[in-house]
């Protein structure tokens, strides 16, 4: 029996999540069908773009994402209380943002802010609304909905496009979420689409690559898009490429897997043990299920949700350095 979604995401406390959604049909959500020779590959365009804006209106901060042929993956960080501040106006302005109709052609304006000063008034719904957006399964509604109908128009078919739950991961600090943003980014080459990052298209380390700078380079590690709270992670931006390319290029030629002293110097950094990086992140989708974290709060995290066991506590310790 699956766990409810309540018990697996925090309702309360802010955090780093994985989540992944995957298309129910043979037919592939991006990329060409062998069969048909359709081409699909437009609607990884609306997937990214989808994510990009949402992360305006929700209350999360995207780090890390790749869109493939039948899924898609995200790495957030997500505050479920911040939109609890939010002044009432803004709420109903993010609400009008996400559920525009018509109202967002410009020669319905005055409808539009007759809407806006309806929603500002009726707090009954202004509190409904904080939670939603606040709410990681809200966020995976409004980004698969409209691309399922729009999925469905172009393919003249009816019916569910996308499995009917998503799955949901807890990063439990941040050297879980960078490995787990490394797993993300690496996907198209792990698949073989492509042996560099330069060319892994739909994915954040792409998106980072086209807008780099010097001065972007020596700052930490920053949300692609979405601002919760004026936080980075730790780490450069430039540690965090090299990592990255560096594993891209073991996963292609993994006949040259020592790892140079820069790489170990910033898996040191981050507390994880340099001589299981390589097969743990190979390894990724098998070894973990519900939480990635240090065995610690790993243990915290299966006590919380009421469980004796949670899958992944040996590769933790593999991954993680001994305390002390």
């Amino acid at each position: 029996m699956a766990t409810k979604r309540s018990e697996l995401i925090d309702s309360e406390n802010a955090s780093y999540y994985h989540l992944v959604s995957r298309c129910v049909r043979r037919a592939f959500l991006c990329g060409v069908d062998e069969e048909s020779g359709h081409s699909y590959e437009h609607r990884r365009e609306w997937i990214e773009k989808r994510i990009i804006e949402l992360a305006d209106i929700f209350s999360i901060e995207v780090y890390g994402y790749a869109v493939m042929h039948n899924h898609y993956h995200l790495v957030v960080y997500s505050d479920p209380l911040a939109p609890q501040k939010w002044t009432d106006e803004e709420v109903a302005e993010r609400w009008l943002r996400l559920f525009p109709g018509k109202l967002d052609d410009p020669k319905f304006a005055l409808q539009r802010e007759l809407k806006l000063r309806a929603l500002i008034e009726d707090h009954s719904k202004l509190a409904e609304y904080r939670i939603r957006l606040g709410s990681l399964s809200w966020l995976m509604r409004c980004i698969n909905e409209p691309i399922a109908k729009r999925s469905n128009k172009e393919d003249f078919v009816k019916g569910h496009f996308w499995e009917s739950r998503f799955k949901s991961q807890v990063l439990l600090d941040e050297a879980a979420a960078l490995a787990c943003m490394a797993y993300v980014d690496l996907n198209p080459v792990r698949a073989g689409i492509t042996t560099n990052l330069e060319n892994s298209e739909f994915t954040s380390i792409h998106k980072r690559l086209r807008s780099i700078s010097q001065e972007k380079l020596n700052q930490s590690v920053a949300a692609i898009a979405g601002k919760v709270r004026n936080r980075t992670m730790t780490i450069p931006l430039k540690n965090y490429i090299e990592l990255v390319d560096w594993t891209g290029k073991y996963i292609v030629h993994a006949d040259k897997a020592k790892i140079p002293a820069n790489i170990s110097s910033t898996l040191e950094g981050l507390n994880l043990n340099k001589d299981s990086w390589l097969n743990e992140l190979k390894c990724y989708r098998s070894n973990y299920y519900r939480a990635i974290g240090p065995i610690h709060l790993l243990l915290e995290y299966t006590n919380k949700i009421k469980q004796t066991w949670v899958k992944g506590i040996s590769n933790i310790r593999s991954l993680y350095l001994p305390p002390g």
